[in-house]
């Protein structure tokens, strides 16, 4: 089984038709879905730092760029309609698409959000992104959402914005050693393999070929385990990120069996699917 577990409602999966498509000629099972840029069918060209900065979390690089452009256009703002764009889209798929709501500071009682959207659209996870609001680890907001996440035995995915955040993000793990986890673009895995912490419920996405190095991949599978790894593209970031990643995993110099577990038994397990 293969589940792509970090990707966005828009460019090549904005669409039903197209999402099926490309989910059967890449071979993939199933695809995880958040919101996108609402209505955008464009897949997006990232250079390839991770090949020129093997060694280094580029991500630190991208972030504060990413933060600059979501401020001024304020995109955060069209988060919820997003949440219901992918709904729409998981009853439209034949079960390939999984929802993932995004959380935002910009909904209203976030909480009460969380309770009706989880009874109505039955998501199986949740997904912070601190480049897109300003908000700590160490903050009544994120805090509320992962306890509510911990307390429903939910998956959290969440792209941290610094180092700081990644060592608050550490000790806070430390203290929640239930709350299943999923770091994005394993950032801050130096961190992680510095102070030697891992558990069962901490998990690394390996996305995206352009931003994550074969050679830091290999550093998290070493370090982690490929039972702590989850497979994602986060398209439409990249073009032909589906082909792209797929190859890379199965380029790697590790089993069949860790492939397995890293391309979807991981994620299979952690829906309960």
């Amino acid at each position: 089984m293969i589940i792509d577990g970090h990707a966005h409602a828009s460019g090549d999966f904005l669409k039903p038709e197209s999402i099926i498509d490309n989910l059967n000629k890449s071979g993939v099972d199933k695809v995880i879905l958040v919101p996108g840029e609402l209505g955008s069918d464009k897949n997006y060209f990232l250079p390839n730092l991770a090949k020129v900065f093997p060694s280094n979390n580029v991500v630190k690089v991208t972030n504060p760029l990413t933060k600059f452009v979501i401020g001024i256009t304020g995109t955060v703002k069209q988060i919820p309609k997003g949440n219901e764009h992918v709904y729409n889209l998981t009853q439209r798929t034949d079960g390939r698409v999984i929802q993932f709501i995004w959380i935002t500071q910009q909904i209203e009682n976030p909480i009460k959000y969380l309770n009706e959207k989880l009874a109505e659209w039955e998501f199986k996870g949740i997904k912070l992104h601190q480049c897109w609001e300003d908000y700590s680890v160490d903050s009544e907001f994120f805090r509320a959402i992962t306890e509510w996440t911990e307390k429903k035995d939910l998956p959290l995915f969440i792209h941290l914005y610094s180092d700081n955040e990644a060592k608050q993000l550490i000790e806070y793990k430390k203290a929640h050693p239930k709350l299943k986890l999923i770091v994005a673009h394993l950032f801050g895995l130096e961190l992680f393999i510095k102070y030697n912490f891992k558990d069962d419920n901490l998990y690394f996405d390996t996305s995206t070929i352009q931003l994550i190095s074969t050679k830091r991949l290999m550093d998290a599978i070493k370090f982690a385990g490929a039972s702590n790894i989850t497979f994602g593209t986060d398209t439409p970031y990249g073009k032909q990120n589906l082909k792209k990643n797929i190859d890379r995993i199965k380029s790697l110099d590790i089993s069949s069996k860790e492939k397995e577990l890293i391309f979807g038994e991981n994620m299979r397990k952690l829906l309960k699917i």
